[in-house]
């Protein structure tokens, strides 16, 4: 069997991909060993969001119908998936585990263990990834949880602990908390969402602390003792220093691995980095015509980054001598209460040249009406010129407004430029008008310093 392009994988990464190249007219053979939709739809995105929706918006402590909602949604998404995607026009849908076992040439084999080829000029391997474990001395298998397991729950434990205070610790610490778990959480770091500034962490934290969550940073799981049904823990190097009793489960969240094993790619030449297959900034590997994008590849890490990386490597196979352009922008978001979105770099050290915009996002009029918290807006501006350089939101609605951020870095939008924006009021966008005032205040009476402040760091990051 020939096809124009092979796509390993029916997750975010290779349906844009298989979609796309479809609609130009590319005969598509699209390989998936389990479920379509991939991580986001089946063990991710879609069940933590709804299950972070049903228990903002249900009773609570109903946690057996609220699961049972989440799985219902997750299953119609991806019957629905299956469907559109196995019915569509240039793609041919096929199950069954894939490996590259020749320049062009991709062998399948099925669940009884028969084998067939497919060949094509292009291939893409858009695998994904699995999450990470690590080992609990003394827990069972069945109070070990990840991802995977997560929502096959029947009813909420009584009492969770939850190893990893990244993105995936720190929502379903929130989701969990609503269902009236009794919640821990330990991160070998020092505080959560080590990743974010520590500014927007510590109001994060301060959040999950209102809610009745035990952050424990610092901190990490040493061993069980099912006898006790007690989970001893310490520092990360450093013996047990205590203990916490009572535990149902374990969800450990400490990050993901590349699915990359069984693809044969170390037999074809295909050059792979801790098990992340190498891709320059077209999409491509080590090996001509074999692309990969999303989590599998050294360009990854979220379902939109994913697609954003599936487009790229559309655009190169359709048009090879077009050039690459600048890597896509990946703002990133964690959807906790209050939500927390970053884009770009902000270095813990600000440079000379640039003036980092503080905002209290709970001060604006409809933060009042809707009786927010404590939330906050940064925004690393170059100075003189107005470059967004990048940006955090710790609030309501961070998630949107993030993308305002997104879209002027991609197309260079300058801060200046942003003045005289008119902001509907009372929103929650008041608060990005806000941010521009502040920046123009400071720089219009001062613009000679800052011209000096800006020329002074050019000069630097030209050496």
């Amino acid at each position: 069997m020939s096809a124009d392009v092979i796509v390993i994988g029916a997750g975010s990464g290779g349906l844009t991909v298989a979609v796309g190249l479809s609609g130009f007219g590319k005969k598509v053979v699209l390989i998936e060993g389990h479920h379509v939709g991939g991580d986001c739809t089946n063990v991710g995105c879609i069940p933590s969001k709804s299950l972070l929706h049903h228990t903002a918006h249900q009773d609570g402590r109903d946690s057996k119908s609220i699961l049972a909602k989440v799985r219902e949604r997750r299953d119609y998404l991806r019957d629905h998936e299956t469907e559109e995607f196995g019915s569509m026009d240039n793609v041919d849908l096929q199950f069954g585990r894939a490996k590259i076992v020749a320049p062009g040439e991709v062998e399948v084999t099925d669940a009884d263990g028969s084998t067939r080829n497919i060949t094509a000029k292009h291939i893409v391997v858009a695998t994904g990834s699995s999450a990470r474990r690590i080992p609990v001395p003394g827990l069972p298998d069945d109070r070990y949880l990840t991802n995977a397991e997560l929502f096959e729950q029947d009813t909420a434990p009584g009492k969770l602990v939850i190893v990893g205070a990244g993105p995936i610790g720190v929502e379903m610490a929130t989701a969990f908390a609503r269902l009236g778990t009794e919640i821990v959480v330990l991160d070998a770091a020092p505080r959560v969402l080590p990743a974010m500034l520590p500014e927007a962490s510590a109001v994060v934290a301060r959040s999950l602390d209102a809610q009745g969550v035990d952050v424990r940073p610092g901190i990490v799981a040493k061993r069980f003792d099912e006898a006790t049904n007690t989970l001893h823990v310490g520092p990360l190097d450093g013996g047990e220093t205590g203990s916490i009793a009572n535990v149902d489960k374990v969800l450990v969240a400490v990050g993901r691995v590349p699915n990359s094993e069984g693809l044969g790619l170390e037999e074809v030449g295909i050059e792979t980095e801790r098990g992340h297959i190498v891709i320059d900034d077209k999409g491509r590997t080590s090996l001509d015509n074999v692309w990969a994008c999303g989590d599998v590849a050294t360009e990854g890490g979220t379902t939109h980054a994913a697609n954003a990386w599936g487009r790229r490597v559309i655009k190169h196979i359709i048009a090879p001598v077009a050039p690459a352009g600048p890597k896509p922008l990946h703002p990133a978001v964690t959807y906790s209460n209050p939500e927390a979105a970053t884009i770009g770099e902000q270095p813990a050290e600000v440079p000379s040249d640039v003036k980092r915009i503080v905002v209290d996002y709970g001060a604006v009029d409809r933060a009042f009406t809707d009786e927010i918290g404590e939330a906050i807006i940064i925004v690393d501006v170059r100075r003189f010129r107005g470059d967004v350089l990048g940006a955090t939101i710790v609030g309501p609605r961070a998630g949107e407004l993030i993308s305002t951020f997104s879209l002027a870095m991609k197309n260079d939008i300058r801060f200046s430029k942003w003045y005289g924006t008119v902001w509907p009021y009372p929103s929650y966008a008041d608060a990005l008008g806000k941010a521009v005032d502040a920046y123009m205040r400071e720089s219009l009476p001062n613009v000679h310093k800052e011209f000096a402040a800006w020329a002074l760091g050019k000069l630097k990051r030209l050496r």
